[in-house]
Order: C-alpha cells, then sequence, then structure tokens
C-alpha cells in the first residue's frame, strides 16, 4: 500500500504542474469567449420581440436589418412601425436618435411577413470591425395600443465594406 501511494505522490508532483497550466489555459479561453457559441457566429439579435431578425448587414453605405412580424397579443394580424431610435453605437458610425431612414414610417406589415430598416446614418467601414446597435422600435396593432421594444443587434463586419 506504501509503494503504491508513493508512485501516486510522485506522478502528482511530476505531471501536476502540467495539469494546472491546461486547467489556467482554459480558463483564460473560457472568459475571452472562445468556446461561446455567438462568438463563432456572424451576427446575433436579440430583444425585438415580437419581431424577429432575420438578417443584418452593416456596411460603409449602412445598416439593413429585415424583421419578421410574429404572432401579435389579441389575434391581431397586422402591425404599424412608428419609429426607430438608435439607443446606442459601438464599434460603428453613428450617433444614437432618431437615424436617417431610406424608407417612410408608419411601416404597415402584416403577421409572418418581412419588412427591412434601413438607415443609412448608422454605418460600419472596417472590416473586421465587431459592432453592436441598442435599437427600439415603436409600434402598434390593430388588438393593442403602441408598444415600444427595445433590442440590440451585434455582428462583426466581413469582407468589403465599401
Amino acid at each position: 500500500m506504501k509503494r503504491k501511494a508513493q508512485s501516486a505522490l510522485e506522478y502528482m508532483m511530476t505531471y501536476g504542474w502540467a495539469i494546472l497550466v491546461i486547467v489556467i489555459v482554459a480558463a483564460v479561453l473560457y472568459s475571452m469567449g472562445i468556446f461561446s457559441p455567438a462568438s463563432s457566429t456572424g451576427t446575433t439579435a436579440t430583444g425585438f420581440n415580437p419581431f424577429t431578425v432575420a438578417a443584418q448587414v452593416c456596411t460603409a453605405h449602412g445598416m439593413a436589418i429585415s424583421f419578421i412580424l410574429g404572432g401579435l397579443q389579441g389575434g391581431a394580424t397586422s402591425a404599424s412601425v412608428a419609429s426607430v431610435t438608435v439607443n446606442s453605437v459601438s464599434g460603428a458610425g453613428g450617433s444614437t436618435g432618431t437615424p436617417t431612414l431610406t424608407e417612410t414610417l408608419p411601416l404597415s406589415v402584416t403577421s409572418g411577413t418581412a419588412f427591412t430598416v434601413n438607415m443609412t446614418s448608422v454605418t460600419c467601414s472596417t472590416s473586421g470591425i465587431h459592432y453592436s446597435i441598442g435599437l427600439s422600435l415603436g409600434y402598434s396593432y390593430s388588438a393593442g395600443s403602441l408598444g415600444t421594444i427595445t433590442g440590440t443587434a451585434t455582428g462583426t463586419v466581413s469582407g468589403s465594406s465599401s
């Protein structure tokens, strides 16, 4: 028994430092987000319920976000998007407030259909830059009153952005 304990102790003394280094490296990589699935995807969007973000693109000419209207409360089948406000901008050009849009508000959309908000005042001009845009959408629908949702669209500018 004494021989086995000595053998185990010698093994730990010899290889314990290597195991410790591996654990430290794994902890550092985890804290950097290397193991996070969101870090490997191009874009993410959260907080836009009842709208779903179908696609988003940020270039030197502006940002476009395509939304799909999901189910509304009270059996409503359509909504009117009355306002778009930029709450925060990180990694992209532009400022907070009401963005310059290429479409006229209010936008009338039916449930299950897509619409695109084109913001020419929010731009991404450098490839490889990570951006984060906080937006608020003001909307109303037939079975309910005006509501405001706030969400965040994030991504990385890829390829040529000119």
